[in-house]
């Protein structure tokens, strides 16, 4: 049985759960075939309820059953999902909500090979929050109830077949929503050449004045403007660049050790990689590592 344990908070304070947790323990075939749920549960939330995840490697879906649910999602938008709504969001990026008023909902990760690119396509305009349509509604409580029976072996197709509806059945909403440009900011071709400098050369000793000297500008403009478009300072953002590539190679090439990743993500060395990995993730890379695999 795969342990989750890391991920769900021992005491989630203004939460009672009404259902579950139900755990599902995928076979290797449905891992390498199949749409596949991890776990899920009911549950009934009120201030101060709050999640603040930095990564798993899953999908969440929610079903707001009552009440509204705020979120904040991979430190890009803010927006609150209410009744009969549907929420999804990829756990790969920091994922953080909370509930100031009384919400109800069922929730449940899963995961398949070919998630992220439906994920990709149903939130391709900047958006995680849909009507759940009697449909949507529909599949999500069939899912849920078909995990309460923890009939897992023999319903692994079944799993896959309802999560697979469920996810076109969004692709479909989202097509129909036109992109809303009204919160955009055009992004000055200072900042982009920057940020396309700092993922070409995360490996490297990048310094704000390094960084400066490339692009000819000051250190004080470039540090105003690059907070004001990406609400971050340089130092932050290649942090969290290099710590994102850290991630990525931790869980695609296991074999690595962690002082080869560290090296090859533009970190000092074994040490220096540790500290600023469990500061931004709260666990250390080998950590990290062994719940992925």
């Amino acid at each position: 049985m795969n342990d989750f344990s890391e991920y769900i908070p021992n005491n989630e304070q203004g939460m009672h759960c009404l259902q579950g947790l139900y755990f599902n323990n995928p076979s290797n075939k449905a891992k390498q075939l199949y749409f596949y749920p991890l776990w899920a549960g009911e549950y009934l939330v009120n201030y101060p309820y709050l999640i603040d995840r930095q990564y798993m490697n899953s999908f969440i879906i929610f079903l707001i059953k009552r009440g509204k649910l705020s979120f904040t999602f991979d430190n890009r938008h803010d927006f609150i999902a209410s009744e009969n709504s549907v929420v999804i969001m990829d756990c790969k990026h920091r994922n953080h909500y909370f509930a100031n008023t009384s919400c109800q909902f069922i929730f449940f990760h899963f995961n398949a090979i070919d998630a992220q690119m439906l994920y990709d396509f149903i939130t391709k305009k900047g958006i995680n929050c849909f009507n759940a349509t009697d449909t949507i509604q529909h599949l999500i409580n069939q899912i849920f109830n078909l995990l309460k029976t923890q009939s897992f072996s023999e319903r692994e197709t079944t799993f896959s077949e309802l999560i697979y509806k469920l996810l076109i059945s969004l692709t479909t909403i989202s097509d129909t929503i036109p992109m809303d440009h009204s919160g955009l900011k055009t992004t000055p071709p200072l900042i982009t050449q920057a940020l396309e400098y700092l993922e070409k050369h995360y490996k490297e000793k990048v310094t704000i004045s390094t960084l400066c000297q490339q692009l000819s500008v000051s250190p004080t403009l470039l540090s105003k403007q690059f907070h004001t478009y990406t609400d971050s300072t340089v130092h932050s953002y290649l942090t969290s660049v290099r710590i994102l590539h850290a991630k990525k190679m931790l869980t695609t090439n296991p074999g690595l050790s962690i002082s080869v990743v560290a090296e090859k993500c533009g970190f000092h060395d074994t040490s220096h990689l540790n500290k600023v990995f469990k500061k931004e993730t709260g666990m250390t890379p080998s950590k990290f590592k062994q719940i992925c695999f």
